[in-house]
């Protein structure tokens, strides 16, 4: 059985990086060169992600054919106040704005005790997406975990929510050499 032919609904939950790109990719290809149209790719910018970053997302989408939904949060004025919203490569916010909003919506900045970025403006924003823009009630959230990554696997598989995190990578036993490895014979 292949872990990386992904039952949906899912999410792939697209970092911008390496080890979730290796990751896309074998998914792609346990589909055959596509994906199923259950199958959800998103990437949230948070507006503070590099320009390298945001060009690598672009290309990937480019190169490999697939959709792409590009998320970021957004304060609206009526309830519920935070939002999530589509954009493109092109209308990415690159200036922070995202993570300004949600300092000036805070009034303090995110530390030890209240790590609040990433939950608001990702885990969050991909929630929106999938429940209200896609209207499920539950699916597959794929994350990018490696099997030399065996704490972080554990710590994900102990959060309960609405959607169950699957790590297809730590169950194919796919390390950073192997990611390494790949990147390595890509021409991009």
């Amino acid at each position: 059985m292949n872990p990386y032919k992904i039952e949906g609904p899912a999410l792939i939950s697209f970092s911008g990086g390496r080890t979730s790109g290796f990751m896309l990719w074998n998914i792609i290809q346990a589909h055959g060169g596509s994906l199923p149209k259950d199958i959800h790719v998103v990437f949230a910018n948070t507006g503070k992600e590099a320009p390298e970053t945001l060009d690598f997302v672009n290309e990937v989408s480019e190169k490999w054919g697939i959709k792409i939904h590009w998320l970021e949060m957004y304060l609206g004025n009526e309830r519920p106040i935070y939002r999530t919203k589509e954009v493109t490569y092109e209308t990415a916010s690159r200036n922070g704005e995202p993570f300004e909003a949600l300092l000036d919506h805070r009034k303090y900045l995110p530390n030890p005790v209240t790590r609040f970025c990433t939950s608001e403006l990702k885990i969050k924003v991909m929630y929106r997406f999938m429940r209200k823009n896609k209207g499920y009630k539950d699916w597959s959230n794929v994350i990018g975990l490696r099997y030399d990554e065996p704490r972080r696997v554990s710590s994900a598989m102990k959060q309960y929510n609405t959607w169950t995190n699957a790590t297809p990578m730590y169950d194919a036993k796919h390390t950073v050499e192997d990611v390494t490895e790949f990147w390595g014979k890509q021409n991009f």
